[in-house]
């Protein structure tokens, strides 16, 4: 087998790596679509000055880009062909380096002005109502722009170590870069769940551990690609003298061969463009002094569990500055993007501003909406029928007591051209309330997909359960309890009992029937009938 760990071989193949982990393509032409369909805004509203600038950005863009496609192009045909090493090298670097120039182009501050540019547009304008999208398109290229200088700076100091805490770092980079791919690439389908994450002070190339995370991540992601709602689990949890990071999905699953293929090793990395990521996975667990398993079935999901070496007692020190905003997303990216339906809790009701009347279910809840909170269902329907996206669908996001009320309700239709989050629809409280989406499936029906509430911790301050009650029993139970009167609430408000449903995690919380975790829709009506947790006592 060749030698990897050295030389010329090494440097070709830590090349190949980097480049299937950037997965930068889409995310550019996004980019691209983004500032055209800007420009043609500016022309339709007459904007005739902003218009003559951002259209030489956007010439400049696509000169840029075009010089990134070459590059892949002469990159991809020299590994396919089996090129020389230095050949492969030097297009691979070249290909990087054009990586690094687009981004440079796009993240730089007086470039593109778009920001300024859509206070000229009116709101109906599609630039304005796409902008969400960019914006995640722009926070995926810091990202990428950073993960290319650590790159740079391993290539320059090899073998660099550093102790870390893996609960710190998991959370972080999961929310300045995995969790934006994971929405953007998954199209909202595939949620993204922390759960326990244990301190943990782990020693090696941090970089490298992000890398292999995140290449974990992007399995995942592709394994439930065909499913209308995944999950998408992470912990860390301390066993004995290792701490074990698990990332498990409930996608597509795989068969006894293709782990032990997924495990061995390879012959040679020659010739190879895809599935380079898992052969990384094993080299860094390697380097970490740990060891990989993975548990799966067909149709069940999958389970990676990493296991390696910590520091008990240790402390990790914090970074510097200079160097922990490397790893920081720029606060204008972190905040609430303008134009989000806000939504505040007010003596246990969401309000915020009334819809217009000409479109009664076209926003969250007004102050005083409790009339509408007692028609939550048939306002989800009617939602869904007046969207005016090429496919039919609205989204919503609803909590209901365990006195039967309902304390928050807001719901929006889809539109043609916004591509409308969680987040967008209720900023404040969007991890810790059941999330859905009604929508059209291949036969046109109505399909609900229905989403737990994702944050342990946020669900139960929203919900004003006491510290010393907390914990992942007590969550569990009340999101198990809350789903079903969500589904009861649904039904006795207007919507169809025979709505079919995809309900996201429905293992965690439900231990029975099985139809209610299988890949096939159910009935709303069957998550209606099932028992409270009092009703089973």
């Amino acid at each position: 087998m060749p030698d990897y760990g050295e030389g010329i071989k090494k440097e070709v193949a830590e090349v190949k790596f980097l480049i299937h982990d950037l997965r930068v393509e889409g995310f550019f032409n996004d980019i691209l679509h983004y500032h055209v369909t800007l420009n043609t805004d500016l022309e339709i509203y007459n904007i005739v000055q902003a218009q003559v600038l951002h259209g030489a950005d956007v010439q400049d863009l696509k000169a840029t880009l075009g010089a990134l496609r070459r590059a892949y192009q002469d990159y991809s045909n020299a590994v396919k062909s089996f090129s020389p090493d230095r050949t492969v090298l030097l297009l691979g670097r070249r290909y990087i380096d054009t990586i690094r120039q687009a981004c440079d182009l796009i993240l730089n501050p007086l470039w593109g002005r778009s920001d300024k540019v859509l206070t000229f547009l009116p709101d109906e304008a599609r630039s304005v109502r796409t902008r969400r999208h960019y914006r995640n398109c722009i926070v995926w290229l810091y990202g990428v722009n950073w993960r290319i200088e650590a790159f740079l700076e391993e290539l320059e100091n090899p073998g660099v170590r550093e102790e870390f805490d893996i609960a710190e770092d998991v959370r972080d980079f999961t929310r300045d870069v995995v969790l934006g791919y994971v929405v953007e690439k998954s199209e909202h389908r595939v949620e993204l769940q922390l759960d326990r994450l244990d301190p943990a002070v782990i020693s090696g190339n941090r970089q490298r551990f992000r890398r292999m995370y995140f290449n974990l991540v992007m399995n995942a992601v592709d394994a439930m690609s065909g499913r209308k709602a995944g999950v998408l689990n992470v912990s860390a949890v301390i066993e004995g003298d290792r701490v074990a990071l698990r990332v498990r999905d409930d996608g597509a699953g795989m068969s006894p061969e293709k782990i032990q293929q997924l495990l061995a090793d390879r012959q040679t990395l020659d010739g190879e463009i895809h599935s380079l990521g898992f052969v990384f996975v094993r080299q860094t667990v390697g380097q970490f002094g740990g060891d990989l398993a993975i548990e799966s079935s067909v149709g069940r999901g999958t389970t990676v569990t990493l296991r390696l070496p910590y520091l008990p007692g240790k402390t990790a020190e914090s970074l510097e500055p200079s160097r922990r905003d490397k790893y920081r997303l720029p606060q204008k990216y972190r905040s609430v993007p303008a134009g989000a339906t806000q939504s505040v809790r007010v003596a246990g009701v969401a309000a915020a501003p009334a819809p217009p009347e000409e479109a009664p279910v076209d926003g969250a809840l007004a102050p005083g909406g409790n009339e509408r909170m007692r028609h939550c269902g048939r306002l989800v329907f009617e939602a869904y029928r007046h969207s005016k996206a090429p496919f039919a669908g609205c989204i919503f996001a609803i909590a209901v007591t365990d006195e039967n009320r309902v304390e928050m309700f807001t719901v929006k239709p889809y539109e043609r051209d916004w591509d409308i989050s969680h987040e967008d629809l209720s900023p404040m409280h969007f991890q810790a309330t059941y999330r859905g989406r009604l929508e059209e499936d291949e036969l046109k029906r109505p399909i609900l997909i229905l989403k737990p509430p994702q944050s342990v911790r946020e669900y139960l301050e929203f919900k004003e359960v006491p510290e010393a009650d907390r914990g992942p029993d007590r969550f569990t139970r009340m999101v198990h309890d809350e789903g079903i009167r969500i589904a009861r609430k649904l039904i006795a408000t207007g919507l169809d009992a025979q709505t079919l449903v995809h309900l996201s995690g429905a293992s965690r919380f439900y231990a029975a029937p099985p139809a209610l975790h299988g890949t096939e829709p159910f009935p709303l009506d069957l998550l209606a009938r099932q028992k409270l947790s009092a009703e089973e006592s």
